[in-house]
């Protein structure tokens, strides 16, 4: 009797399965870890890239609503560093957060019984710093115009490089002229 099709036998024995050597899975798992380290380094400054830019671009959006709201209302709004998220705090530095408030007073602290809180930031994530050379605080006017401050740049770069006011590779700055706009100055 003749079968055909898969139950038919074939007439070569079968070969014994091989997998892999315990010598072979380990050279495998020492190249995978000599790649690993050699990609951590790229991988640690693309995340650090990465935060710069969200943290510039958060900064930028609020300066723009800052902007936007004094000239919509008609009264002078400021951007200040804050701790609390209801004051501003009496530094120049921004990691601990910031709020953008209306300031009829043009004082550039917030009180809290007669001026509107519009935004409030939370603080940047640790080993992160963000300073202002300047003035601990940004105001516009009505029309849009910074008050009492001209030309001033906020940087923002992690703990373990210097930030100044040129830009450099680990840094990235808020630069904004007399008339009040705003731009993004990145090494890359």
């Amino acid at each position: 009797m003749k079968f055909y099709g898969p139950l038919r036998r074939s007439p070569q024995p079968l070969r014994r399965l091989r997998g892999f050597t315990l010598v072979e899975l380990m050279v495998v798992v020492a190249i995978a870890a000599i790649l690993a380290l050699m990609a951590a380094p790229s991988f640690t400054e693309t995340i650090n890239r990465t935060r710069r830019k969200t943290y510039s671009n958060q900064l930028f959006e609020d300066l723009a609503v800052a902007r936007n709201e004094a000239i919509k209302r008609g009264v002078p709004v400021t951007v200040c560093p804050s701790t609390d998220g209801e004051s501003c705090a009496d530094n120049d530095s921004w990691v601990t957060g910031w709020i953008v408030f209306v300031d009829v007073a043009t004082t550039g602290e917030r009180d809290a019984s007669t001026e509107a809180l519009l935004k409030f930031h939370e603080p940047l994530a640790s080993g992160w710093t963000a300073t202002k050379n300047g003035a601990n605080y940004v105001t516009y006017g009505p029309l849009g115009i910074p008050l009492g401050v001209s030309n001033f740049t906020l940087a923002i770069c992690p703990t373990s490089a210097a930030c100044t006011d040129e830009t450099d590779a680990n840094q990235t700055n808020l630069v904004m002229n007399t008339l009040g706009r705003v731009r993004i100055d990145s090494y890359n």
